[in-house]
């Protein structure tokens, strides 16, 4: 049970803590003044935390999702704290960040010390990147740019009702299962072809024929029976 001994407090002071892993890479950002440190780890404020979609909680488990948006206006190096990249859009944009952790924590604040209260600490929200967007708007008059970045966030089990089940009938998922087997090689090219399964044929013949078509007798492909013409 998460223990709040500061809300006996006349001033609570709390802050969201925002930890992405992308890749072999740990991306770590807050909605804080300036760079804060909890469990060892340092998390960057300062502007690059924009906003955060409500988080829901509910008795059961439920496949909710949340939005984080970050901005795009590019810093330098070191004061953006993303290693090589200037800007969260320079990160998007050159990694392959869908499926990438993410950590939303809740901290308070010791009013005392300025310091994060670990025992006041919880963890809101634990899921994966699905989806990002980036936007731009441009100010004509004051001839300015502004970029922000929207990250779409679901649960382990929004991901998971999404799952392919079973699998693919086509050559490429054949052939990771069994690489000389070409019998599903040729579905994609008669996918979209039309069989008329049950209709009469109409072609001719010289001894006999379906429909009729030929000779003295014929065979009537639905009842199995031969008639005389």
């Amino acid at each position: 049970m998460l223990n709040l001994p500061l809300t006996t407090s006349t001033q609570i002071t709390h802050a969201v803590l925002i930890k992405l892993a992308v890749n072999t890479s740990t991306y770590t950002i807050a909605n804080t003044y300036g760079p804060v440190t909890w469990d060892g780890t340092t998390y960057l404020g300062l502007g690059h935390f924009l906003g955060l979609s409500e988080i829901q909680d509910e008795l059961q488990v439920t496949n909710n999702g949340i939005q984080i948006t970050l901005s795009g206006i590019p810093k330098d190096v070191g004061e953006a704290g993303l290693g090589i990249y200037n800007s969260y859009i320079a990160l998007i944009l050159d990694q392959k960040i869908k499926g990438s952790s993410v950590e939303i924590w809740r901290a308070l604040f010791n009013p005392q010390t300025g310091e994060i209260d670990s025992a006041s600490t919880s963890l809101r929200f634990k899921g994966y990147i699905s989806n990002f967007t980036i936007s731009d708007a441009t100010d004509i008059e004051n001839r300015s740019d502004g970029y922000t970045i929207s990250v779409t966030c679901s649960s382990i089990l929004g991901i998971l009702e999404r799952k392919v089940t079973g699998r693919r009938t086509n050559g490429t998922d054949q052939k990771a299962l069994y690489p000389t087997d070409t019998s599903m090689d040729r579905v994609v090219a008669i996918s979209n072809t039309a069989f008329d399964f049950g209709r009469p044929y109409t072609g001719g013949g010289t001894g006999g024929g379906y429909d009729g078509g030929g000779g003295g007798g014929g065979f009537d492909q639905f009842d199995g029976r031969f008639y005389e013409n």
